[in-house]
């Protein structure tokens, strides 16, 4: 007869298998839940990728600093000083302004969900829930990407592009102009270790390699309740070669193209058309 002790040892480490199975199945399902997603929003996007890559024509064979525009607007901020501290980031005038504004807003409209398991602890009991998350910036850059591939990777706007954090050079893939992606099922997660990977990088010439010197603006696009944070953006200073002036900063609806503020000037306004 088996000790009680060792029983419970024993019947302690089966369940601890049975709930890892359980996991790892879980784990499966979401997974394939998000690839079919992102399958799904990619053939959704097609219908804004043919207004997205119709505004781009007229411009795209040109050098992007030859048709820069506007800039974002430094007077609506969103709490914390926002507006003073990042003004230049924010102020920064950048090409496909437009373009940018109308892939974001949809994102912000119709984002990516996954679910994400939480655990709840009430007296006596602990339950297992889950929740949606949303993913803003995913779902702009797999539209960026989408219309980086139909242009045959030679599209002006890089979607997280990744660079190495010691020598900043840029990870290359086939063709040079292409992005490296570590995994092939999800094309920006996981990144190389120490790596960093601006959300979306505007190249000067858009036949040329996504390195350094070819770089226009390394653009951090915020979503609500996503924060600025000033590591993040001397990262990107950094891997300028400390030049300011190649680091933008896109708030999204504020910053982008056509939005309307609020009378006091805070964020309540909708986006606005697009001009």
């Amino acid at each position: 007869m088996v000790a009680p002790a060792a029983a419970a040892l024993i019947w302690g480490y089966r369940a601890y298998r049975a709930y890892a199975a359980y996991e790892t199945a879980q784990t499966a399902v979401e997974a394939a839940e998000t690839l079919a997603q992102i399958n799904q929003r990619k053939k959704e996007a097609e219908i804004v990728l043919k207004e997205v890559v119709k505004g781009m024509k007229e411009e795209i064979e040109k050098k992007s600093s030859t048709f820069v525009r506007t800039g974002g607007n430094s007077t609506v901020s969103r709490g914390r000083n926002e507006n003073m501290t990042y003004h230049h980031y924010i102020e920064r005038k950048i090409p496909f302004r437009p373009v940018i504004s109308t892939v974001c807003q949809w994102a912000l409209k119709s984002p990516i969900t996954v679910p994400r398991r939480i655990r709840k602890k009430i007296p006596g009991e602990v339950i297992e829930t889950t929740i949606d998350i949303a993913l803003k910036q995913t779902t702009a850059s797999l539209v960026f990407e989408a219309v980086d591939d139909l242009l045959g990777w030679q599209s002006p706007l890089k979607a997280e592009p990744n660079y190495s954090g010691t020598t900043y050079a840029a990870m290359l893939g086939d063709p040079p102009t292409r992005p490296r992606r570590v995994s092939e099922y999800f094309p920006f997660w996981p990144r190389p270790r120490g790596s960093l990977a601006p959300d979306l990088v505007i190249v000067e010439y858009r036949q040329q390699p996504f390195e350094v010197g070819n770089v226009f603006a390394a653009v951090e696009i915020k979503f609500p309740n996503d924060w600025v944070r000033d590591m993040q953006m001397n990262d990107y200073v950094f891997l300028m070669n400390g030049d300011k002036n190649k680091v933008a900063l896109i708030r999204i609806p504020e910053d982008c193209t056509g939005y309307k503020s609020g009378a006091d000037g805070q964020n309540k306004g909708q986006p606005g058309r697009r001009r």
